[in-house]
Formats: structure tokens, sequence, C-alpha cells
């Protein structure tokens, strides 16, 4: 925990391409997160903690500072939007940790972002948060985070609109390799360094 520049990784592609099981991989190489699980899959790995109320996950996030290392769930029971700003909130808090959003065209537009779920990802470096994210359509990303999002792991894409926001931000020979794979295949995009990397369970630096 010396360096204070996040990472922020986005895990782009289709329904059932991998994209939350690739997730779970990085996540188990990560001593310490909590992810927003609207769909809840990840709250039902053995060592995850799950909360279904900003209450439970405010004082797990109390207890943690103690503890090296530590896993947590929320899963969502009412408005997205309104539980991802509660949530994104104690998060900041709490800082040094790896934030997890699955599906976040869910809870926000391309064109927007809850306040403070965007104060997290503009300034989570500051708090050491590194954040890691899921979206089954590039296109319908906020702008914001795909401007931010250092490394990509890229799945399957198919519609011009979603082939074009990849192009914007990673270039056409990159959206045109991603139009070309499986289902299931995905290569690794450093867009700082503007070029593929090796995969690795420890992309995330913590």
């Amino acid at each position: 925990m010396t360096e204070v520049q996040n990472r922020i990784i986005g895990i782009v592609g289709r329904k059932g391409s991998g994209k939350s099981s690739r997730l779970r991989e990085l996540l188990r190489y990560c001593p310490r997160f909590v992810g927003f699980d609207p769909m809840g899959e990840h709250a039902q790995e053995e060592r995850v903690n799950r909360f279904d109320s900003p209450s439970q996950l405010a004082q797990f996030l109390k207890w943690s500072r103690g503890e090296e290392a530590f896993a947590g769930a929320y899963v969502p029971a009412g408005d997205l939007e309104e539980e991802i700003e509660e949530v994104s909130r104690l998060v900041y808090a709490r800082g040094q940790l790896c934030f997890a959003c699955e599906e976040v065209p869910l809870y926000t537009q391309a064109g927007y972002m809850p306040p403070l779920l965007g104060k997290l990802i503009r300034t989570g470096r500051h708090k050491e948060i590194d954040i890691v994210w899921t979206a089954q359509r590039a296109a319908e990303v906020p702008k914001t985070l795909t401007a931010l999002t250092d490394v990509w792991i890229l799945f399957s894409q198919t519609e011009p609109r979603d082939l074009s926001a990849l192009a914007d931000r990673c270039g056409g020979d990159v959206a045109e390799r991603v139009a070309g794979l499986g289902l299931h295949d995905y290569f690794v995009w450093d867009a700082v360094e503007h070029g593929e990397i090796e995969d690795s369970p420890r992309l995330l630096k913590r």
C-alpha cells in the first residue's frame, strides 16, 4: 500500500462471455475488497460476507480497519442509484481497498454517474482505492469512467455502437480485434501503455 496512484480495470463483454468469472479470479488475489453486486453472484462465495443494508456494510467496514484482509459483497434490494451512492460514500470513507462494481450500466448512463460514485472514481486514488467494473455494452458505460480506466479486459462485442465506443477509447485496431473474438475469448489491453499485456490474476496491484 505504498503507492497513492490507483488502478481502474474495466471488464466488458456480451452476456455469458465470462465477465463475472474473470472478476472472481481477480478478487481472489485481492486481500481487501467490497463489491456492489446487483445479481448477488459474489455474495455466494465462501469467503465473502454478504450485506443487504448500508448499516450492515458500515459496521463491517468499521471492523475492517483492524484487519489485513476482508471481503464483502453488497446486494442491493431497492433503488440501485440510491444504494450505489450510499455504498460509494462508505467505501470512500474507508479507503485502502478494491471496489468492484458489477454491471455499471444498471445504475449509470453514458453521460451520467451518481455524484458520490463519480467522486470515488475521479478521486479514489487519493484514498488508495482500486476499482474494477463490468458491463455488457461499452457504449452504455459513463465516458468519465472509460476515460479513467487504465486496463481493459475485453471480451466479444458485436454492436456497432459498442465497437465505436471502444475505438474512441482504445483505438480502431483494438475494436476490430474485439469484433472478431469468440464468445468466451478475451485479451487484456493497457490503455496507459497503449498495448496488449499478459493476462494475470494479479492485475490489481493490491
